[in-house]
């Protein structure tokens, strides 16, 4: 039996159901699993000193599009429409899956060094992107995106593909990989093919990942072409679950997030793609928490953040609620990091598994280095989640463990080789842009 010691944490940052956070702690994993929190006397096969530094859950991102790192920074500062119909599907549609493959470790390298273990993706090419994330060690909820735009042909042959990616993650046999459907959206995929992902996600036990409500134009069309808005749409044709996540839910009615809290739908909250697109208005997540709907928070993709950095994404939620309810009170830290925690658990269905450092749950820990001046001083337990959600940078993440297993040791990526992954992508999107 493997084991870890995680030892002489200046703070632990439990997550737990009271929310504890532990003053010099420490905690024991064995064959991946948490043995003990707290102070604790036995050795273990290999010890880390966590002196200096903050223990808490790896962060959960809810909602990204990982190999769109290929995009980071080509289509900026422009319309939404202009952005997808001028700039990414053009290119999209050149993407091999060696592409996306590399694409994808390079998100996997800004996802380590940032301190994100577990992530939930959906594009294509997704066999190399299981390919990635399997080699990686980071633990990734996949989906391919199916888009029949209303073709019955297309329709069929993207069911396929679906079908074909749910047995490359069976083979697999990674327990840390989970297979997801992943209809694109209500706008770009018909009711039949919105209606089957809806019933082979629950054949398979799996989420149903769904882009919805992102945009008033995406609303605005919805009620020219059928009548309702989109989630009364979705209602109507039987496509709201319990198993459903839907990313984005900025234009909402109070009647709209009633229907998703009937059904149990969670949401993945993406804050900083929402401005950059200029979306418009922000996602209403007090009313959704009154409803208890499950939220968690994701960074979106690299081309529409330009970031996959889960810290950044935090402080930004908190401040655009702020901002826009005028209400500093409205979203507080601790709230904030428990989307991106034990809430983002809860919205991917792992909240007995991952999201808070319990005996029992899976060990995906991040340490977090609080001897720089950016992080001091820290004036006692009850700042500590603030610092961590106003603070803290991507760069004082220290250490990211998923599953017992050191991903990264002092800034060290342990898993990949990040100068060889950076000149490889180099490489393929200057080769992609030629063509």
């Amino acid at each position: 039996m493997a084991t870890l010691l995680i030892k002489n944490c200046d703070w632990l940052v439990t997550q737990n159901q009271a929310r504890e956070v532990m003053r010099d702690a420490s905690v024991l994993v064995e064959n991946g699993i948490i043995r003990e929190v707290g102070r604790i006397g036995s050795s273990a096969d290999k010890t880390i000193d966590a002196k200096g530094k903050i223990a808490l859950p790896g962060l959960i991102n809810a909602h990204t599009h990982l190999s769109m790192t290929l995009f980071r920074g080509f289509a900026d500062d422009m319309l939404l429409q202009n952005w997808l119909q001028k700039k990414i599907w053009p290119l999209e549609a050149k993407l091999t899956g060696d592409d996306c493959y590399y694409g994808a470790l390079l998100g996997c390298a800004e996802m380590i060094r940032s301190g994100t273990t577990s992530f939930v993706d959906m594009y294509f090419h997704m066999e190399r992107v299981a390919d990635a994330v399997d080699e990686v060690g980071l633990r990734g909820f996949l989906s391919y995106a199916p888009i029949d735009l209303f073709d019955p042909a297309k329709g069929k042959l993207e069911k396929e593909r679906v079908i074909k990616f749910h047995d490359y993650v069976e083979k697999l046999a990674n327990p840390r990989i989970k297979f997801v459907v992943g209809p694109h959206a209500p706008y770009t995929c018909s009711a039949d093919m919105l209606q089957w992902a809806k019933d082979y996600a629950e054949k398979q036990q799996a989420i149903l990942h769904i882009h919805v409500a992102e945009t008033r134009r995406e609303q605005a069309d919805m009620m020219k072409h059928n009548g309702m808005r989109v989630v009364e749409y979705l209602d109507k044709i039987g496509v709201l679950s319990r198993n459903m996540l839907a990313a984005h839910c900025v234009w909402l009615t109070k009647s709209e997030i009633q229907l998703l809290a009937k059904a149990g739908v969670s949401v993945a909250h993406c804050p900083v793609s929402n401005m950059k697109l200029a979306s418009g208005g922000v996602a209403p997540l007090p009313e959704m928490f009154e409803s208890g709907i499950a939220i968690g928070l994701g960074t979106d993709g690299a081309a529409s953040n330009n970031s996959l950095d889960m810290f950044d994404t935090m402080k930004m939620c908190a401040l655009i609620h702020k901002a826009y309810r005028w209400d500093p009170t409205i979203l507080n830290a601790q709230r904030v990091l428990d989307l991106a925690t034990i809430e983002g658990a809860r919205a991917v269905r792992a909240e007995d598994e991952l999201g808070s450092l319990e005996i029992g749950k899976r060990a995906d820990v991040i340490l977090v280095d609080c001897n720089t001046p950016n992080m001091r001083p820290i004036h006692g337990v009850g700042t500590v989640v603030s610092d961590l959600v106003y603070s803290v940078s991507s760069g004082n993440v220290d250490t990211t463990i998923v599953d017992g297993k050191v991903l990264m040791l002092n800034r060290e990526l342990k898993t990949l080789d990040l100068h060889g992954v950076i000149s490889a992508t180099q490489e393929r999107v200057d080769k992609l842009l030629r063509k």
